[in-house]
């Protein structure tokens, strides 16, 4: 019988040559059902609406015998089969328009359109019209004898098999871009043994009807039928929780053919990759993969499909996909093949990875950090001993060496050298936190405000300074001092960024961090925080550089003009303070850092160092 193609669609939506084609199929079988049913024999109804009772329930809710070779004989075909032997085709078109009617309203989980209800009623007038013809120009009729009925049975069922299975392979494929004639082998074609039992069938019950009557007849169809209904009712709960779970998931689900065509698109693989379902169906997998790995991939899948080994068997697989707006993205891949060899699936689970390889990444980034900041600490203490030693022999040298001599100047710049190594060691410790720090409690806006006057003469009258503060105090527990430093460090950064002036803004607000934006800060805890911002609408940072800012030594200005300590030291102040820092910046979009305090509930920690 008829089965689905377009889901809940509505006609409209459907490509322009699948629209046409099902509009005039609706329209052949409207003008053969106008045109042949004042043919029809009304008479006795009873025996007719028995027969379009039997056929639209059985049909509505799919009730079936099972065969042999896992195949499945529709009751509803062998009602309709049986009224076309008794009832002739013009009649039985009523039947076939009630069973096309109830195939898309009874039962149904969800509403259907309207013209795929037509669809159906118009396939099944078609279809009972023609086999019924063939069957009456083969000799067929109810009072023939066994032996005479085998060639118009055969030639009635092979004519309604193909008229009912052809158009709506054309549809299906004309509505989802696929193959027709793959569409009807393997979906169809190997259904054809069951319309031949089906025919058979439907005589075999009429001629117990006839010499048994139809009390034993109903006595032996009723249990079977139960039977196959409580298997029916089971099978359905089963498709209606997987088709549950496709709606739900969260991963997108994929099910491919043998040629990787696809014919399974649920709503989560719409949203990854962007396609529409019906814009998606029929095409082959490889458009959701990126050139440089389609190769290699498609084999992998292929391997699969035909032997269950290669790559794939029987774990998980990271590669890349393509979305329809031809960005990539990284992916994680867990298939399973379903099905015998002639009709076997691939379906595959796919999630998308962009996260966590970001979290990873970064999390990477602050041990890489972290190890940097160890190695620094040590190596700073250590040569600040031996600037000690030679700051303490210099000072020795001054002492004993008389006023007017020459060699006083040459003592005086070593120690001048001295104090400049023992600055650079002082940053160090900074950014390795381990620089003994004082701190106590003080309202963040507060000293943010006390350097305006300082910071506008340090950025000069081409750049727009603003300082922006919530009202209310915001208390935090760290080193006024450093906290000060920060402040001096990014709005130096933001001045270089703007050669040609532009503006900076210094802001003080609070923020709450659920436990959603505390993983994108790694490590970071969700709470209550006081945030600096120093934005400035220069030239911004690209993703490669804004991977390695707060690096050591890491510099982009020119030779001699910068360290690449400045970032690295406001990263280990914050870190040191028990906060944190990110930054958001796209070239040519300036730059925001970000700097995430926790606001201090308790009362001010005695100022021992740290």
């Amino acid at each position: 019988m008829s089965s689905g193609y377009t889901g809940g669609a509505l006609l409209r939506d459907l490509p322009p040559r699948g629209r046409w084609y099902i509009l005039a199929v609706i329209a052949l079988g409207a003008v053969t059902f106008g045109a042949l049913v004042s043919r029809a024999t009304f008479t006795p109804v009873i025996p007719l609406l028995v027969l379009v009772l039997l056929s639209s329930l059985t049909s509505a809710f799919k009730i079936q015998f099972p065969i042999a070779s896992g195949s499945n004989m529709s009751v509803s075909y062998v009602v309709d089969i049986a009224a076309l032997i008794l009832r002739g085709p013009h009649t039985t078109m009523i039947v076939g328009a009630a069973t096309g009617w109830s195939q898309t309203t009874l039962n149904s989980r969800s509403g259907n359109p309207l013209f795929r209800t037509l669809f159906n009623m118009a396939i099944l007038v078609l279809t009972v019209q023609a086999a019924g013809q063939v069957y009456l120009r083969l000799g067929g009729r109810p009072d023939a004898e066994t032996g005479q009925l085998v060639m118009p049975l055969a030639g009635m069922a092979l004519t309604y098999f193909f008229v009912n299975t052809v158009p709506i392979a054309i549809a299906i494929a004309l509505t989802t871009h696929q193959s027709a004639w793959r569409i009807w082998k393997t979906d169809f074609a190997s259904s054809a043994p069951s319309y031949l039992l089906g025919a058979v069938a439907a005589a075999v019950v009429i001629k117990v009807t006839e010499s048994s009557g139809y009390g034993l007849t109903l006595l032996l169809t009723a249990a079977p039928l139960y039977l196959t209904y409580k298997m029916y009712r089971a099978g359905r709960e089963s498709d209606a929780r997987q088709g549950a779970i496709l709606e739900a998931a969260h991963d997108a689900i994929i099910t491919m053919d043998s040629q990787l065509n696809i014919r399974e698109f649920n709503p989560a693989a719409e949203q990854m990759f962007g396609y529409a379902r019906l814009d998606i169906l029929g095409r082959n997998a490889e458009l959701l993969l990126p050139p440089p790995d389609r190769a290699e991939q498609t084999h992998a899948l292929n391997e699969y499909m035909s032997s269950g080994g290669g790559p794939l068997a029987g774990r998980q697989r990271e590669l890349r996909g393509l979305r329809a707006d031809g960005s990539d993205f990284p992916l994680e891949l867990t298939v399973a093949r379903i099905g015998s060899d002639n009709r076997a699936v691939l379906t595959g689970f796919v999630r998308d990875i962009t996260e966590r390889r970001a979290l990873e990444e970064q999390l990477r980034q602050s041990q890489k950090l972290e190890a940097i900041g160890r190695l620094a600490g040590g190596v700073a203490h250590d040569f600040n001993n031996i600037l000690m030693s030679i700051m303490g022999a210099a000072d020795l040298l001054l002492m004993q060496l008389p006023a007017g001599d020459s060699a006083r100047d040459e003592a005086t710049d070593i120690k001048q050298s001295v104090d400049r190594g023992a600055g650079l060691t002082r940053q160090l410790l900074a950014f390795s936190r381990r620089q003994a720090v004082r701190p106590r409690m003080f309202a963040l806006g507060d000293i943010v405000r006390g350097m305006d006057t300082m910071l506008r003469r340090l950025i000069g009258p081409e750049i727009d300074f603003q300082i922006i503060c919530a009202p209310e105090p915001l208390m935090v527990v760290a080193d006024s001092g450093q906290t000060e430093q920060v402040v001096l460090n990014l709005v130096v950064n933001a001045r270089d960024a703007m050669p040609e002036g532009g503006r900076v803004t210094v802001r003080v607000d609070e923020v709450a961090v659920d436990d959603t934006a505390a993983v994108a800060l790694v490590e970071g805890k969700a709470g209550r925080y006081a945030r600096l911002s120093v934005s400035d609408t220069g030239t911004g940072i690209d993703e490669q550089t804004r991977a390695k800012l707060f690096e050591p030594f890491f510099t982009t200005k020119e030779q001699g003009k910068g360290t690449g300590l400045g970032l690295s030291i406001v990263y280990g102040i914050v870190k040191q303070s028990g906060g944190y820092i990110t930054v958001v910046s796209e070239p040519g979009k300036g730059a925001t850092f970000l700097i995430y305090l926790p606001i201090a509930t308790a009362a001010e920690p005695a100022a021992t160092p740290v």
